[in-house]
């Protein structure tokens, strides 16, 4: 058996240009997601709606080059999207294994309308993934996607997730577009996840609205637009995590394993003892059915992936360390690569042992049976 030292538990990889013309049924291919080359890169056509490659595939590259578009598969770093690749990134980072999610999948196909496109296409891309992971699956863990607007084809998508090799858990947006997390139509699907082991995945800005409006960088009264939404986009994931433990899932189905991924963990101490304080206060009123305060739910449930985060690992036994899970989140903007063990290094400055293994190794390698 492998031994590891270091595991990122998110990351993410840039799907191929054929990954959805090669893997949708014939009916869906001229409505399928497809790679057109414009006078600003490579970008991906949606539904009409052409998205640049940009912001998601910076890995590599010095931040004052940055660039929101303008990218195509030539000026990228192969392991974005390749898996040979990817492992030999991995090894320069010396990270022994990720957790992997899509890019453009996870961000843009809940857009869909068409929920039976939606579907296809999610089908499609959890075969690519299961194909990207086999490359090593020792190294490589995959968060398959479901379709939450049809719960009766999410629960049999996460089955078959279940059995493709190298899938480890689902990922659901943070604001489903017809019920809220905490509505009980999802019982059926948290059934599902429970009984076959699949953590349920929570990802930050993705399926977030107010992310998809127009931020006002082209409005001259309007500044740091885009700054302050991404300094910002961990409060959706406030919002769901609130909605799953007040809801009463945690409760309901205390096997299930919930993951907060890439909202950091400096706000959690805040969040645990607000909602503590809310449930001491407003349960009787409220007529809330949760018999335990949100923080026992947390702490037996609950995971969360950081990147860069002092202040959440200087407060991470309110937290709780079994809770906390580091990542490298190549090749996003927030990515430590190259880096990765010198910004860990700062990072978990005065932190013994037995604390660093835990969220550098032992959390995720228990959670996603590495």
């Amino acid at each position: 058996m492998r031994h590891y030292n270091l595991i990122s538990a998110d990351d993410h990889v840039q799907e191929p240009p054929d990954t959805w013309q090669k893997r949708v049924p014939a009916k869906f291919r001229d409505r399928a997601p497809k790679v057109v080359r414009t006078q600003n890169g490579d970008a991906w056509l949606i539904e009409g709606s052409a998205q640049p490659l940009g912001m998601e595939v910076q890995a590599g590259k010095k931040f004052e080059d940055y660039k929101a578009a303008g990218e195509t598969y030539d000026s990228i770093r192969k392991g974005s999207y390749d898996p040979v690749e990817r492992l030999k990134d991995m090894d320069i980072d010396g990270v022994d294994a990720q957790v992997l999610y899509s890019n453009t999948g996870t961000f843009r196909l809940l857009h869909i309308a068409d929920v039976e496109l939606q579907a296809a296409c999610m089908r499609a891309y959890n075969d690519f993934l299961s194909e990207f992971c086999s490359t090593d699956l020792e190294r490589l863990a995959g968060i398959g996607m479901v379709c939450a607007d049809d719960i009766e084809q999410a629960k049999t998508e996460a089955a078959r997730i279940a059995k493709l090799p190298g899938l480890r858990g689902i990922i659901l947006p943070l604001y489903p577009r017809t019920d809220p997390l905490n509505s009980n139509i999802y019982d059926p699907l948290w059934t599902v996840a429970q009984d076959l082991e699949l953590p349920v995945h929570v990802h930050v800005a993705v399926g977030d609205p107010r992310l998809s409006k127009p931020l006002g960088n082209d409005n001259p009264h309007i500044q740091g637009a885009y700054p302050a939404a991404m300094n910002d986009n961990f409060m959706g994931t406030y919002e769901a995590l609130s909605k799953v433990i007040f809801g009463g899932m945690l409760e309901r189905f205390p096997r299930l394993r919930f993951v907060l991924v890439e909202s950091r963990i400096g706000w959690l101490p805040f969040f645990l003892e607000r909602a503590d304080n809310v449930y001491t206060r407003h349960r009787y009123w409220s007529k809330l059915q949760l018999k335990e305060p949100p923080s026992f739910y947390f702490h037996r449930q609950v995971s969360a992936t950081f990147i860069e985060d002092r202040a959440g690992i200087e407060a991470r036994h309110r937290i709780g360390v079994d809770n906390i899970m580091w990542s490298s989140d190549y090749p996003h903007t927030d990515t430590t690569w190259p880096n990765s063990r010198e910004y860990i290094e700062k990072t978990f400055e005065g932190v013994n042992q037995e604390d660093r293994h835990k969220i550098l190794v032992g959390n995720a390698a228990r959670l996603y049976r590495l």
